[in-house]
C-alpha cells in the first residue's frame, strides 16, 4: 500500500472527509431552505396571519360598545382591504386602504364578491382562499374570505384584501447573505474538522507507533491511549499483550536452554561412557556391561524428555486425539502403583492408597495413567523428608475427586499460578528424582482436553495437593465388557 492510499484510508483524513461531507451537506440544506421554500413560507405565514386577524375581527365585531375606527386602525396597521356584507350581500362596513389596488371593492368587483361568498358557504370550514394578480398594477394579492354564522344560517361575509409582496428583490439580498455565512461556515467547518481529526487520530497514532516497537522486539514498550474510553481500553488490552508476550518470549528462552540442559546431560554421558568403552573396559565384560547400562539408562532419559515434549506439543496445538473408555478408577489406581514398589522398598518412600472399587469413570486410559504418573513423581520429587504421598480418590453419585498429596515443604502462595508452566521448579523444594520437568504442563493439557476440573492446593511446612475431578458413570453390563475383550 503506497503513503497516498494510507492516507486516503487514514482515521485523520475519514474524520476529516466525514466532518467536511456533513458541514456541506447543512449549508445545501439552508441554502435551499432560504432559496427554494422561502416564498412558500412566506405565504403560508402570510395566511396564517390574515385568518388570525379574520377571527380577532369577527371577535371585536360581536362585543357590545364596538365602533367602527377599531376596524379603521386593524386595516390601516396591516395594510389591508376590510369589507363586511350582510347575508344579502349589502355592505356594513368597508375600509380601503388601497385605493384602486383594492379588489373587494367598487361595482367591477360585484361579481367575483358573489363567486367568493358561495365558494366560502360552500367551503367545509367557512373560509375561502383566493390568490389573484391586480392586472392594472401588476401586483400579486390575497383575498380572503369567512362565513360570519352558520352554513345553515349566515349572517354575512368578511371580506380581507391584502398585496403579497414581491420576494425577488428579497431573495437576492439573503442569496448574497447566504454566500458569505456560507464561505465563513465553510472555512470554520473546515478547521474544526482538521482540528477533531488530529485530536481523534493522535492517540491511535500513538498506539500504532508503539505496536511497531513491540513488533520490532521491544517488550517494554507502554500504550498510551489516554483520550478516549475505547484507545484507553485498546491500550490496556495491549499492555496486557505486551506484558503476555514478554512472559511467553521469557518461557522459551527458558524452555530452550532447558531442553539444552536435559539434552546436553545424557548426551555427554553417552558420549563419555561410549568413550570409556572403547578405550578402556572394552575387554572387560562387567565394566563393560555397567558403562553400557548407564548408556542405555541415559538413552531412556532422552527418549522420555522427546516423548513429553512431543506429547505436550500434540496437546497444546489440539492435534492429540482421545480414546475414551469406561474403567474402575479404584482398580486402575491401584494397579499404577503397584509399578512404585521398588521405588518404596529400595528409597524408603511410603505410599498410602485409598479408593472405591466400585466408581466408574470415562477418560483415554493412556493419558490418565500420564497424568496419574506425572502427579505421583511430582509428589515424589517434593515429598521431604518425611517421603510420604497420599492418593486418594472420593466417589459422590455424580462425581469422582481423586488427590495426590506429598509432605514436602508446600508452594508460596505467589508461585502457585506459575505451578502448571514448562519447566517450573521450585528450586528450594525440588529432589531431583524423577521425571524432565514438563509433566505438570503435559497433566495441565489433558485435564483441559477431557474437560475435568482441577486445581492445587498448598500449606507451606506441610505439603501440597494436585487434585482432579471426573464425571462418575455407571458401569457397563457384564456382556458389553465380554465383548470388548472379544
Amino acid at each position: 500500500m503506497n503513503s497516498l492510499s494510507r492516507l486516503f484510508r487514514s482515521v485523520r483524513f475519514t474524520v476529516w472527509i466525514y466532518f467536511a461531507i456533513f458541514i456541506t451537506s447543512i449549508l445545501m440544506l439552508i441554502w435551499i431552505s432560504f432559496t427554494v421554500s422561502l416564498e412558500a413560507t412566506y405565504r403560508t405565514q402570510k395566511t396564517n396571519d390574515i385568518t388570525s386577524i379574520a377571527n380577532y375581527i369577527l371577535t371585536q365585531w360581536s362585543e357590545e360598545g364596538f365602533t367602527t375606527s377599531t376596524l379603521d386602525r386593524i386595516a390601516h396597521d396591516n395594510d389591508m382591504c376590510v369589507l363586511i356584507q350582510d347575508r344579502y350581500g349589502l355592505n356594513v362596513y368597508s375600509y380601503d386602504t388601497m385605493a384602486k389596488n383594492c379588489l373587494v371593492h367598487g361595482s367591477v368587483n360585484y361579481q367575483n364578491l358573489y363567486k367568493y361568498r358561495e365558494k366560502a358557504l360552500n367551503s367545509a370550514t367557512g373560509i375561502y382562499y383566493a390568490e389573484t394578480k391586480n392586472n392594472q398594477f401588476n401586483t400579486d394579492m390575497l383575498i380572503f374570505v369567512m362565513l360570519i354564522g352558520t352554513k345553515e344560517q349566515p349572517s354575512g361575509y368578511l371580506f380581507l384584501n391584502t398585496s403579497l409582496e414581491p420576494l425577488d428583490s428579497t431573495v437576492s439580498i439573503l442569496r448574497v447573505q447566504m454566500l458569505q455565512v456560507s464561505l465563513a461556515m465553510l472555512a470554520l467547518g473546515f478547521g474544526i474538522s482538521i482540528f477533531l481529526s488530529r485530536l481523534i487520530a493522535t492517540p491511535i497514532t500513538r498506539i500504532t507507533l508503539s505496536a511497531e516497537k513491540l513488533a520490532q522486539g521491544d517488550y517494554n514498550v507502554k500504550f498510551n491511549g489516554r483520550g478516549y474510553t475505547e484507545t484507553e481500553q485498546l491500550a490496556d488490552t495491549l499492555n496486557y499483550a505486551s506484558k503476555e508476550i514478554t512472559k511467553v518470549d521469557t518461557m522459551r528462552r527458558d524452555l530452550m536452554a532447558n531442553i539444552s540442559h536435559d539434552l546436553r546431560t545424557p548426551l555427554t554421558m553417552v558420549k563419555a561412557y561410549a568413550e570409556m568403552i572403547r578405550d578402556l573396559s572394552g575387554d572387560d565384560p562387567e565394566k563393560r556391561n555397567e558403562h553400557l547400562e548407564i548408556i542405555i539408562e541415559e538413552s531412556d532419559r532422552l527418549a522420555a524428555l522427546v516423548n513429553d515434549i512431543m506429547d505436550l506439543t500434540k496437546l497444546e496445538n489440539g492435534t492429540s486425539e482421545l480414546h475414551k473408555e469406561p474403567f474402575c478408577v479404584g482398580s486402575r489406581l491401584r494397579e499404577i502403583m503397584t509399578r512404585y514398589k521398588l521405588l518404596s522398598e529400595r528409597d524408603g518412600y511410603k505410599f498410602y492408597i485409598s479408593v472405591n472399587d466400585d466408581a466408574w469413570a470415562e477418560a483415554d486410559l493412556i493419558k490418565f495413567d500420564q497424568v496419574i504418573y506425572n502427579l505421583v513423581n511430582n509428589a515424589v520429587n517434593y515429598s521431604g523428608e518425611e517421603k510420604s504421598i497420599y492418593v486418594m480418590e472420593v466417589a459422590t453419585p455424580k462425581k469422582i475427586t481423586i488427590s495426590v498429596t506429598d509432605t514436602g515443604d508446600g508452594i508460596d502462595k505467589e508461585l502457585m499460578p506459575l505451578i502448571f508452566d514448562r519447566y517450573y521448579r521450585a528450586e528450594k523444594h525440588k529432589r531431583e528424582v524423577i521425571g524432565t520437568g514438563l509433566g505438570l504442563s503435559i497433566v495441565k493439557q489433558i485435564f483441559i482436553l477431557h474437560g475435568f476440573q482441577f486445581g492445587v492446593k498448598s500449606e507451606e511446612g506441610i505439603g501440597s495437593t494436585f487434585w482432579f475431578e471426573m464425571d462418575r458413570v455407571q458401569p457397563p453390563k457384564d456382556e458389553e465388557i465380554e465383548e470388548k475383550a472379544e
